[in-house]
């Protein structure tokens, strides 16, 4: 079961608006879950939502098409 502090964060790794800490407690939580993933972009390290985070967003109802 995900937090509330993990969803917020699920939902802004997936706006992709705000950047985030990829050791940041929450992110690791949803790292484990494989609900996001990191991605190498030109050299540097960027979290991305996965399959199965987009997936768990669109059933609780929000806009996860990214």
């Amino acid at each position: 079961m995900l937090s509330p502090h993990e969803i917020a964060t699920l939902m802004l790794v997936n706006s992709n608006e705000h950047r985030l800490e990829s050791l940041d407690p929450d992110v690791l939580a949803l790292r484990h879950y494989e609900l996001v993933e990191v991605r190498d972009r030109g050299g540097a390290a960027a979290l991305q939502i996965s399959a199965r985070g987009r997936d768990l967003l669109k059933r609780l109802g929000m806009d996860a098409a990214r």
